[in-house]
């Protein structure tokens, strides 16, 4: 009875030790290790992409997190984002303050807070803020790991600006499977 029960824990023993090798580290890192995250609003890495427009980063892969990655943005009065796609990423936005027009695919959208938008992968998008104050929203990447594009060509706070060269911008653009229009 005793070798019996030692052949069973070897062998459940040795297939689970097998599932955990033949499955990628990631899968069962974010399941085994997940912990849920709160970020105050004056908490998280600001990145400056203009002068004068922030992007703060809230939650991202570099807080374990790999599904999805959450960050806000401030957009001044005339001021927006090129039309664009993202290849490897769905993303979301929902509005806190202020007007603007929003592009999807090929159709403009007048935005006001409380609006959403859901772009999937692969598809043209942009914002401009043609309202008469400040534009706040949250966005989110699925899955996280672009908000590594904003820690490259974004100046962090509390640092002088210091803009990218429109080339450069465009080589670290792609390096994450965005292509502007």
């Amino acid at each position: 009875m005793k070798n019996r029960r030692n052949f069973f824990q070897t062998a459940i023993y040795g297939l689970l030790g097998f599932t955990f090798i033949s499955f990628p580290k990631s899968v069962f890192a974010n399941y085994f290790s997940k912990k849920g995250i709160v970020k105050n609003a004056d908490e998280g890495e600001t990145y400056f992409v203009r002068e004068n427009t922030p992007i703060t980063i809230k939650i991202s892969k570099k807080n374990g997190i790999d599904s999805v990655s959450i960050c806000t943005e401030e957009i001044p009065l005339g001021g927006g984002i090129p039309i664009h796609k993202h290849l490897n990423n769905d993303e979301i936005f929902f509005f806190h303050k202020g007007s603007g027009s929003f592009i999807l695919d090929d159709q403009e959208f007048i935005i006001s807070e409380g609006s959403t938008a859901f772009v999937p992968k692969d598809t043209r998008h942009g914002l401009k803020n043609t309202g008469n104050e400040l534009l706040v929203f949250t966005f989110s990447f699925s899955p996280a790991g672009f908000e590594d594009f904003f820690r490259q060509i974004g100046t962090l706070k509390g640092t002088t600006f210091k803009a990218k060269a429109p080339e450069e911008t465009k080589r670290i653009a792609e390096q994450y499977g965005m292509v502007f229009k």
